[in-house]
């Protein structure tokens, strides 16, 4: 109908580089449209000089899942104590 169902923007922006958001609607999940959003946001910063950096945490599966259709490779983690 129009209505966007996936969206991915910049939650962090710095001039060498820009992080990936993304938010798909419940009932749309599942389907490729993470994916397909967010490959066409970092087309969109690599055109930018930018470098796109995705990152999720280790109980996201749904955000590895997007990590794993987009070939994304893990180069770095992190570690906090709460």
């Amino acid at each position: 109908d129009g209505a966007a169902v996936s969206v991915c923007f910049s939650s962090r922006n710095t001039p060498r580089a820009a992080e990936a958001g993304v938010r798909t609607a419940e009932g749309h999940q599942r389907r490729g449209y993470a994916a397909a959003v967010v490959a066409a946001w970092a087309a969109a910063v690599r055109a930018s000089g930018r470098l796109p950096l995705y990152s999720t945490s280790w109980d996201n599966l749904a955000s590895q899942g997007v990590a794993r259709a987009l070939g994304l490779v893990l180069y770095g983690a992190d570690l906090s104590f709460t």
